[in-house]
């Protein structure tokens, strides 16, 4: 499965590229094989990932081969269930299809979600109302604070009046206007008076001369009697404004009226204060509020995202999505299905890494060692080769089979390793000799023959090879190349592949 998409592109980049005959004594290697030669250019190797290194000596061990089972890692394998009971309205995969992670695999239809949601949305109404009053709030304290400002702007003009005394003289000017003004009516009384008193005079005498009618002398006489009462009126009102120009002067001597006014501009600067207190009051009010409405929301978006999984939502419903990616393995689930949490719907797994699980016989319990390299072969895949390591070895022995479970990881199944596979699984023991070796997976198996490719000045040489003993990834190459050559040790599948669509098109013509 690796390959392919290699494969692919390979086929792609190379486009005409073919297999090349190459004299035997140019080939360098064995007498009895015509080498083939893929010519790549540096794009098409990079786009092949080709890589290669030099044959060496290392150092091989032998090993012993134990049975084993494939099981799916811990992480390669998750159960789909429903983060909410409600019902299936969707279903986007099939069984066998291959997921990637965060792929939507199904809908569910939920009133629980929708509850929730609705919970959200009454949380921010109550948050809007609440931002509102606060709003107007804040607005009342700003106008409390305007009118605590003005009000103390007030007392101190208030006080600065009274320092220069203008609440005491405007009060006793006008109380000395009104005496002035008593007076000249007065004045002006007791002239007319005389006046009058004079005409009666000489009416009296023409009236005892018989020149006047009494009419006459009595009219006189009323107006003489009218000036009297006018005269007592405006003595009155001379008293009067006598009086009120002493209070006023009273008053100015004690600062009365002064202090009356600043003592009132300072009940204003009281009031205002009181209400910006107040103001303030309902804005603390209002924020707690609002702090309760957002908490409110926080909550009920925490029980959403609770009923949602992280999956994507909308309203009532929320898609399932792939936890990793791999493929569905179990489907179990039909459109209009009623499912509650506990359902479980598919199931994935991922096999780009596997757990081999060998059983050591006790008496080689010992050769098992954590970190180690292994070898798996698989019988029904023609004992292909994976490369694992040894991450558990257990510590009790199985009183029915007298071994212990080792478990190795291996990391690059290509996809080929399927769960309850049985494998075999080869330890390295002993101390070993040194060999010329390569990687295993340099090793291109055709029927009962091996090949290696070889880089050289003609491109990419296919060399076939003797194989001998095997040990943790390395393969023991008796004949075939020599130390330093330039094996490929990725990629070789790309290039065996490319190879023979070159003879297959060689025998068409």
């Amino acid at each position: 499965m690796r390959y392919f998409p290699l494969l692919i592109a390979i086929l792609v980049a190379v486009g005409c590229s073919k297999p090349v005959e190459v004299p035997e004594a140019e080939a360098g290697h064995s007498d009895d094989e015509s080498g083939h030669v893929v010519e790549l250019d540096e794009e098409q190797v990079r786009l092949a990932g080709i890589e290669t290194r030099p044959a060496s000596v290392q150092l091989m061990r032998a090993s012993i081969k134990v049975p084993g089972v494939v099981t799916s890692t811990a992480r390669g394998r998750a159960v789909v269930t429903p983060p909410v009971p409600g019902r299936v309205v969707s279903i986007a995969v099939s069984l066998g299809d291959t997921v990637k992670q965060g792929e939507r695999l199904a809908v569910i239809e939920s009133p629980e979600l929708a509850q929730s949601w609705a919970g959200i949305a009454d949380a921010e109404r109550q948050r809007d109302s609440a931002r509102a009053s606060l709003n107007e709030a804040e607005a009342e304290v700003q106008l409390a604070k305007a009118k605590e400002s003005a009000a103390r702007a007030n007392l101190v003009r208030q006080r600065q009046l009274a320092h220069a005394g203008a609440f005491s003289q405007a009060p006793l000017q006008q109380a000395q206007s009104n005496l002035s003004d008593a007076q000249s009516e007065l004045l002006s009384i007791q002239k007319e008076q005389a006046s009058h008193l004079g005409v009666v005079r000489s009416l009296e005498s023409l009236y005892q001369d018989g020149i006047v009618s009494k009419a006459e002398f009595d009219a006189a006489k009323l107006e003489l009697q009218q000036d009297e009462i006018k005269l007592d009126r405006a003595r009155a009102r001379v008293d009067a404004a006598k009086a009120a120009l002493e209070r006023e002067k009273n008053i100015a001597a004690r600062d009365l009226l002064s202090a009356k006014e600043v003592q009132a501009a300072e009940a204003e600067v009281r009031s205002s204060a009181l209400e910006v207190a107040s103001a303030k009051v309902r804005v603390g009010s209002a924020r707690a509020s609002v702090a309760s409405a957002e908490r409110l929301i926080s909550n009920a978006r925490s029980v959403y995202r609770s009923n949602t999984a992280g999956g994507s939502a909308s309203v009532g419903q929320v898609s399932l999505v792939a936890p990793i990616s791999g493929n569905i393995t179990h489907l179990d689930i039909t459109k209009g299905q009623a499912v509650d949490r506990t359902t479980a719907l598919m199931e994935v797994e991922n096999l780009t890494s596997v757990w081999v699980t060998a059983n050591v016989p006790e008496r080689d319990s010992i050769k098992a060692r954590k970190g180690s390299r292994v070898r798996v072969t698989v019988p029904s895949l023609g004992d292909r080769e994976f490369s694992g390591i040894v991450q558990i070895v257990t510590d009790r022995v199985d009183p029915k089979t007298r071994s212990i479970a080792v478990q190795c990881l291996v990391t690059e199944t290509f996809g080929l390793l399927k769960p309850e596979m049985f494998a075999n699984v080869h330890l390295a023991v002993g101390a070993g000799n040194e060999a010329l070796a390569v990687p295993s997976e340099a090793v291109v198996t055709e029927g009962e023959t091996n090949f290696l490719f070889i880089k050289d000045d003609h491109g990419f040489e296919r060399v076939e090879v003797t194989l001998g003993k095997r040990s943790e990834g390395l393969v023991e190459v008796k004949s075939g190349i020599k130390e330093g050559d330039l094996v490929v040790v990725k990629g070789a599948f790309v290039l065996a592949s490319e190879l023979k669509k070159g003879e297959l098109k060689g025998h068409e013509h």
